[in-house]
C-alpha cells in the first residue's frame, strides 16, 4: 500500500518501537496506516490520540458498531479501499448481525 518509505516493527527502535507495540496485532503485525506514521512517531500519538477519542471515548453514547459504519462510510468518500474494509470489519464485528452488516456494505 504505502509508497513512502516506512519501518517495519523488526527495524524499528526507541520511541517508534515503543509505539508499535501499543498497536501490533498478531505477529507484531502493525496496520499499513499506523506504519505510515514510521518516520515521524509524534503523528502516529496524535492519530491514536484522535481516534481513541473519537472512536472509543468512555463518554461516547453512539454505539461503537454507529461509529465504525460512519468510518466505513467516510472511507468510502475518500475512496480508501484499505480504511473501508478496517471499518468494516469493526462494524461487522461490533454489530454481531452478518447479514444486517453485508446489507450496509451493500447499500454503501
Amino acid at each position: 500500500m504505502a509508497w513512502i518509505k516506512t519501518i517495519p516493527f523488526e527495524q524499528a527502535t526507541g520511541r517508534l518501537k515503543q509505539l508499535y507495540q501499543r498497536v501490533t496485532g498478531p505477529n507484531n503485525n502493525v496496520d499499513n496506516i499506523m506504519m505510515m506514521h514510521s518516520l515521524r512517531p509524534h503523528s502516529m500519538e496524535g492519530h491514536m490520540a484522535i481516534y481513541k477519542y473519537v472512536l472509543h471515548h468512555a463518554n461516547n453514547t453512539i454505539p461503537k458498531w454507529f461509529l465504525e459504519c460512519i468510518g466505513t462510510y467516510v472511507s468510502y468518500l475518500n475512496k480508501c479501499n484499505y480504511c473501508f474494509e478496517h471499518h468494516f470489519v469493526g462494524m461487522k464485528r461490533n454489530l454481531n448481525h452478518d447479514e444486517r452488516a453485508d446489507a450496509i456494505k451493500a447499500a454503501i
